[in-house]
């Protein structure tokens, strides 16, 4: 029975994680299906910039124009991103050091290992008993 009871949890967790790659795969199947057309309508749009830009300025001045906008979107994406990465290596406050407590443990278990059973079950059930008259 509890053979049978691994299988099947198992089973649901292999099930999961097959979803969940599944689901990631659609995710980066349209992503790059909508990053196309984005990269195509970005490019005439650039060219579309360009040619207002030489309607009013002369070609070497609009190429500067266009060429300082695209320096100052990636630098812009550059401060975006570094920004967010120095917020993600922030150290981690320092959590409870669980092990401290599992050493103190160590000279109970020594000295109860010593103790026969039958004085540890009289010491638990006299605890038991006395708790459960507390309660009243």
């Amino acid at each position: 029975m509890n053979a049978l009871f691994r299988l099947l949890a198992f089973g649901g967790f292999a099930a999961s994680v097959r979803r969940r790659a599944r689901v990631a795969g659609l995710q980066a199947a349209f992503a790059v299906a909508a990053l196309i057309p984005a990269a195509v309508g970005a490019g005439f749009l650039t060219i579309a910039l360009y040619q207002w830009l030489r309607w009013h300025f002369v070609a070497p001045v609009a190429s500067a124009i266009l060429g300082g906008g695209f320096v100052g979107v990636a630098l812009l994406v550059a401060l975006v991103g570094y920004i967010a990465l120095r917020r993600e290596r922030r150290p981690a406050p320092p959590s409870l050091d669980h092990t401290a407590g599992l050493a103190a443990l160590g000279p109970v278990a020594a000295a109860a290992s010593r103790i026969p059973p039958a004085v540890l079950a009289a010491a638990v059930a006299g605890f038991v008993y006395g708790m459960r008259g507390k309660s009243k």
